[in-house]
């Protein structure tokens, strides 16, 4: 007697259904019911009889373990693509211009995170930095103070603190030359998650800053001209509306440091911090000197 093939398809699925032990079945088997098979659990570093970790988030990029497995993620990889848009931003988004695994979705050689898709003048990597908690802050692998989807901007490396070999932090330098370190360049007036971890009242990235020192100030004119420790040359107009201020060096106790300066302490030679251009104009915001020693 033979059985028609239908039914014995039927008869094997059947089987399957009720229990039967093979490959397909092994490869499903989710013994804590989360909803992520034990395999892949395994593979993970998850553990298969625990359904609390189905509900965690490893990589704090505001997807669960679950969300992660479903999307084809990497659940401790905040930003699966490496585009600069961490991945629980690229979803929420709901931009079309975007894909969580896609790094250049549009091939148009800018990267995802790099893009302004709302246009609103504010990159896509960096429309979270107002409203993220610090835990989740982009990450800075190599500790320079340039956060990883921002070293791109710049030409430099992940996982390098000194990608040109110069002896200076890739956070202390400044690579467009514009006396602004590259660690300032992308800071949000609201985004305080650089942090003051001593208490001085001073990010840490800033301790210690050093642009280089004024060549010349014309008190007439307002021009005031600085010399890079790296070479170059920085110019901007000083008036009325220029914040000038003295700095302090980490363990300085000099008398007069961290107070208003004014344009009398624009004297040649003296060590400048930091110069601060407003982004769309061009205006010398803000001057922060070092107090001469004693």
């Amino acid at each position: 007697m033979h059985v028609r093939p239908a039914l014995a398809a039927v008869a094997v699925a059947a089987l399957l259904a009720t229990g039967m032990p093979g490959t397909a079945q092994a490869a499903t088997r989710d013994s804590d019911r989360d909803g992520i098979p034990n395999r892949w659990e395994r593979t993970h570093g998850m553990n298969p009889f625990r359904a609390a970790d189905a509900t965690a988030d490893f990589d704090r990029d505001r997807l669960t373990n679950l969300r992660e497995y479903r999307l084809g993620t990497l659940l401790r990889d905040e930003d699966t693509d490496n585009d600069g848009h961490d991945d629980g931003d690229e979803v929420r988004d709901g931009y079309a211009s975007t894909n969580v695994k896609v790094a250049d979705t549009d091939d148009d050689d800018i990267l995802d995170g790099d893009e302004d898709a709302d246009r609103d003048g504010i990159d896509n990597e960096d429309e979270d930095d107002a409203n993220e908690v610090c835990a989740r802050d982009d990450d800075d692998r190599d500790h320079d103070w340039v956060d990883d989807e921002d070293e791109n901007d710049f030409g430099l490396k992940v996982g390098d603190s000194d990608s040109d070999d110069d002896g200076v932090d890739d956070g202390d330098d400044d690579t467009d030359e514009d006396g602004e370190a590259n660690e300032d360049a992308d800071d949000a007036l609201d985004d305080d998650c650089s942090g003051d971890r001593d208490g001085d009242g001073e990010d840490d990235e800033d301790s210690d800053d050093l642009l280089g020192t004024i060549a010349s100030y014309d008190a007439e004119t307002g021009l005031l001209t600085v010399t890079s420790r790296f070479g170059y040359t920085v110019s901007g107009t000083v008036t009325a509306d220029t914040e000038i201020e003295f700095d302090e060096r980490d363990g300085d106790e000099t008398e007069g440091a961290d107070r208003e300066a004014t344009t009398a302490e624009l004297q040649p030679g003296t060590e400048v911090a930091e110069l601060d251009f407003d982004d769309e104009t061009g205006a010398l915001e803000e001057v922060e000197i070092y107090p001469p020693l004693p």
